[in-house]
């Protein structure tokens, strides 16, 4: 009996009493720290200063013919551009996916998308 393996599934004396369960620790970061998940949010949005070529071509405002320097717009499963005129129009060709690849972590929340845009100065 003394020889048989110790089952580390069962304390190694079946006659004491069972541990005190440790303190629980809460390691959640204070409200005013955390970042709200993607499913609070109605979208996110970042400058994009340079030109967007997909596919071998310059993606181009359909209303003013600007090329660059874009506010990337994600929500609702898809990517929209909007240039400095304030013109948006959506790009098919682009994903979340890519917006994630492109993108850093998020520096502001905002309340409203009004809010968002005067942030990044549009």
């Amino acid at each position: 009996m003394a020889d048989e393996p110790l089952n580390p599934t069962q304390p190694a004396d079946p006659l004491a009493p069972p541990a005190e369960p440790g303190a629980v620790v809460d390691d959640f970061l204070p409200a005013d720290l955390r970042v709200p998940s993607h499913d609070q949010l109605d979208g996110r949005m970042t400058p994009w200063p340079w030109p967007v070529v997909l596919d071998g071509e310059m993606v181009t405002c359909a209303v003013c013919g600007t090329y660059r320097d874009w506010l990337v717009l994600s929500t609702r499963d898809q990517i929209w551009l909007r240039c400095r005129a304030g013109h948006q129009q959506h790009e098919p060709r682009l994903d979340t996916a890519w917006y994630n690849r492109n993108t850093g972590p998020a520096d502001a929340t905002f309340a409203t998308f009004e809010q968002g845009l005067r942030h990044y100065g549009r």
